[in-house]
């Protein structure tokens, strides 16, 4: 089957879903596509422009639309309760037409149901070419990837429990195997942001075996490998640093994480099966 991956293609999530993972299912990557002949199925990436839109149902090209986080944000991670989720992903669906949705988290998947298409729950994979974390007797550096503003409550809690300790706090390291902690989690109580949004902090711990905190949002438990510390608020935090203090309780923290690492060639090939299932 001859597939071509297209968006917007501006964003983190379209370097994941888009490039990452349309190259390893065999696809032509092409954000906001111009050629759209010799294509038997399109899969459209988080969002697509009008005119890209346009251009599609001129071609008549069958689409999946693979969902992600498409929604307008922050507002919607921090305001939206489902049933203005619902709205916006009706609209979407739409205009997009889709033959079928790839959803981020089986909770977003169980929530397209209403729309009696195919849905695939289809979790992010880790950054490729990650470092190992090395796991080193004493903890140095806790790190955060993501926007800043995401932490809101959170950071003040974070920063002070880790001066307490001698420890330094990082927002966006270079890369996972620079600090000893990785922290997943953020100042969002809207519904998409608990229940739509990717697990891609965890499977990036995952994948490189830094021992990670992680909040209770339902793509960080649907992918749980075992070796995650929960909090629920920032109280918890201090709590959940000195689980993960010693060398010991990070190595066992890494093995557990590293075994339940979902790899890009597992996801790409659970989206190759499905893919084929289709009829269009």
């Amino acid at each position: 089957m001859n597939l071509l991956v297209t968006g917007r293609g501006t964003s983190g999530s379209w370097c994941i879903r888009g490039q990452q993972l349309g190259e390893a299912i065999g696809a032509t990557v092409q954000a906001n596509a111009s050629r759209l002949s010799g294509f038997d199925l399109g899969i459209v990436v988080k969002r697509a422009p009008a005119d890209l839109l346009h251009r599609l149902r001129v071609a008549k090209l069958p689409l999946v639309y693979d969902v992600v986080d498409g929604w307008p944000q922050p507002v919607g991670n921090v305001e939206w309760q489902r049933s203005q989720c619902m709205d916006w992903l009706r609209r979407q669906v739409r205009d997009i037409q889709p033959v079928g949705l790839v959803a981020a988290t089986r909770a977003m998947a169980e929530d397209c149901r209403e729309f009696e298409l195919p849905v695939l729950a289809l979790p992010h994979h880790p950054r490729p070419g990650q470092r190992q974390n090395p796991i080193r007797e004493r903890v140095q550096k806790v790190g955060y990837e993501g926007a800043p503003h995401y932490l809101g409550h959170w950071r003040d809690t974070i920063e002070r429990e880790c001066k307490t300790r001698g420890w330094e706090f990082v927002i966006n390291p270079a890369s996972l195997d620079a600090v000893d902690i990785v922290l997943a989690v953020r100042d969002c109580r809207g519904y998409p942001a608990k229940r739509w949004k990717s697990n891609v902090k965890l499977a990036n711990a995952q994948g490189s075996g830094t021992p990670c905190i992680a909040d209770h949002e339902e793509a960080y438990e649907e992918t749980a490998a075992g070796g995650e510390v929960w909090v629920s608020e920032p109280d918890d935090v201090g709590a959940a640093y000195e689980s993960l203090t010693s060398q010991e309780a990070r190595a066992k923290a890494s093995r557990q994480l590293q075994a339940g690492t979902l790899s890009l060639e597992r996801i790409a090939a659970e989206y190759q099966a499905w893919l084929q299932t289709l009829n269009f």
